[in-house]
């Protein structure tokens, strides 16, 4: 890894061997989430080792980081599996963001810059027609700036929380759904919702932003769900929601 520099911009130390695990890190993080990666496939940690042109020690280090946001499990023969998907975990996932990034848009929203406000109306805009013209890819990016806007002010371990969290929940969906169609359409889907979140946050009411937050998360729970286990009874959304709600007034 060659190209890692020496010392930051503003000559802080830099810990080479630090970058290398994050560089190993943000990869295989990226390969799993995109789907290059497959659900349920066994990696050897050696071979990868080769791949990403690292040594073993960073990419330990990498990997462990992944095992704790359930990406990746780890056995003795130094081989890694790519966490597999189910119904269960992805239920679990929906029902660990509606208990936390509601509360994550309560505490941000009312300290939302006017500059941030205008940011986030923009990211609305282009999310809407990049999904009309069916570009997914910036669909979905624009779509992450706006809800990533609405928790931005935010303690840091319960940003990343969440943002982990959003990103588990894509990975489902480019995995489930293989078409981008109905990836667009989820997006055309909360249009109203969106809208709605928006002119919340703009009046700086937090209480009523986590609110609108937490029902459209949970719509989409339901709708992803339903699309691939119809008979699954999703009780941990239902009782989430109505936890939040009740919370929330």
């Amino acid at each position: 890894m060659s190209t890692i520099a020496a010392s930051t911009p503003d000559d802080t130390p830099r810990d080479p061997a630090g970058d290398v695990m994050a560089l190993a890190y943000e990869h295989v993080r990226d390969a799993i989430l995109q789907g290059r990666l497959k659900p349920g496939t066994w990696v050897s940690q050696v071979q990868l080792a080769a791949d990403l042109k690292v040594s073993r020690t960073p990419l330990r280090e990498a990997l462990r980081r992944l095992q704790t946001e359930g990406l990746v499990q780890l056995d003795f023969n130094r081989r890694i599996q790519v966490s597999p998907l189910s119904i269960p975990d992805l239920e679990t996932l929906y029902a660990m963001r509606l208990a936390s990034e509601p509360l994550a848009v309560l505490l941000s929203v009312p300290q939302l810059s006017t500059a941030e406000l205008a940011e986030l109306g923009e990211a609305m805009t282009t999310m809407n027609e990049a999904a009309e013209r069916g570009d997914e890819e910036q669909a979905i990016a624009a779509h992450r700036t706006f809800h990533f806007l609405l928790f931005s002010h935010t303690e840091d371990r319960l940003r990343s929380h969440v943002e982990s969290m959003w990103d588990h929940s894509v990975r489902y969906l480019r995995l489930y759904h293989n078409a981008p169609s109905y990836r667009l359409a989820l997006i055309t889907m909360g249009r109203t919702g969106h809208d709605e979140i928006f002119e919340a946050a703009q009046s700086g009411d937090g209480r009523r932003t986590s609110r609108l937050v937490a029902e459209h998360l949970a719509r989409t729970a339901l709708t992803v769900i339903a699309s691939v286990a119809g008979a699954h009874d999703p009780k941990m959304i239902r009782e989430s929601l109505r936890f939040v709600l009740e919370s929330a007034g």
